[in-house]
């Protein structure tokens, strides 16, 4: 069985930490369907992580925006949120 990551370090690109809100997330699927090299979806019907650096900042940003609940957050090397902004 596949190991679920809710939060995954990145080794390429400005985001530097994807963390996905388990409590928040409603399944909508959006991100998968923007990112489906980097998310996924579990029997619980919650988004987590396959692959982090499996496509740049920008398609990456896009499925965070894409989140109807913003669910996905991410940040930068210095752990400062990139999105979604407080």
């Amino acid at each position: 069985m596949e190991e679920q990551k809710f939060e995954a370090t990145r080794k390429t690109g400005k985001i530097c930490k994807i963390v996905i809100d388990k409590e928040g997330c409603i399944g909508a699927r959006s991100c998968v369907v923007v990112a489906p090299e980097i998310f996924k979806m579990n029997e619980e019907n919650i988004a987590y992580i396959i692959n982090p650096d499996a496509s740049d900042d920008d398609i990456l940003k896009m499925s965070a925006e894409a989140c109807p609940v913003l669910a996905v957050h991410l940040y930068d090397e210095n752990g400062n949120k990139i999105f979604p902004k407080e």
